[in-house]
């Protein structure tokens, strides 16, 4: 996959063995939001992380590519994938070419994939991780049971596995040891594809003796579940919203000026079948 990529993706980087390496996946034309991303939760540097902003190149128009590259001679922080186009129905592929990448590329312990509307806290998330499992982990917000969609643009025209999609990481952010990408990196070319990479990402890792995390701190559905001092991860968040969320974490030391729920969160049940696994909303968990 590495004559995949524009030469510009690698101009600048020397160190190639992280802890942590974090995957944004990042629309061409979104600027603006990397800029807030970079100004906000990535500023709170850590030599032990490393971050990409993931961006498929082809058919792009001349003008937003020349920007693209413009921007990543300036801050050296993206990976561009000429083999890829952007539009929801490729993000699986977008996603498979960028683990193939950093397997070819990098050494690392771990990575983060989330997109670039999600709000991470590095550090806790540094601190947890030091604590979980070094192999064998894929860490996140677990959904199970949910129907498989027949129309618009999540259809899952290949879908024959079961009547309802298997257990997966929502993927507003999760997780994964390095041996579970390499694993994912190095099947490629044997793995159906679906059309939500989250969704994928479970069924390639479904087979495999791992240790699954469900954790309510990963606020990373299709919509947040609101606000609270604990999350590690926030999806759905404005350029605007990271920013009100970095100020009060750096004036007050919390992600919240007040906590807010706007959807009930719950404990997966490992114990029974997906289509049962997540029915018990718990009013007291975030």
């Amino acid at each position: 996959m590495a004559n995949e990529i524009s030469s510009q993706t690698v101009v600048g980087l020397t160190q190639k063995s992280f802890y942590l390496i974090v995957l944004i996946m990042s629309d061409p034309t979104k600027s603006a939001t990397r800029k807030a991303i970079r100004e906000t939760w990535l500023s709170v540097s850590h030599q032990k992380v490393k971050h990409l902003f993931v961006i498929g190149s082809k058919g792009l128009a001349e003008d937003v590519l020349n920007d693209v590259l413009k921007e990543n001679t300036a801050h050296h922080d993206m990976l561009i994938l000429d083999s890829v186009s952007e539009s929801y129905s490729s993000l699986t592929v977008k996603v498979l070419a960028g683990f193939q990448w950093l397997h070819l590329n990098y050494q690392f312990n771990f990575l983060l994939k989330c997109d670039d509307d999600s709000f991470v806290r590095t550090v806790p998330l540094l601190e947890e991780l030091q604590k979980k499992p070094q192999s064998h982990l894929y860490w996140g917000f677990f959904k199970g049971g949910s129907s498989v969609f027949q129309k618009g643009k999540w259809k899952e025209s290949e879908w024959f596995l079961c009547d309802t999609y298997l257990p997966y990481a929502l993927g507003g952010g999760y997780i994964l040891s390095s041996d579970l990408v390499e694993f994912i990196a190095k099947s490629g070319p044997l793995l159906q594809q679906y059309k939500s990479e989250d969704v994928s990402v479970g069924v390639w890792l479904s087979p495999l003796k791992i240790r699954r995390v469900h954790d309510v701190r990963f606020d990373t559905e299709f919509k947040s579940r609101g606000c609270y001092n604990d999350y590690l991860i926030t999806h759905k968040q404005s350029a605007n919203e990271m920013r009100e969320k970095h100020n009060s974490l750096i004036k007050t030391g919390k992600l919240c000026p007040s906590e807010l729920r706007v959807r009930y969160s719950y404990n997966y049940n490992w114990t029974v079948l997906p289509s049962k696994c997540c029915k018990n909303f718990d009013p007291d968990l975030p």
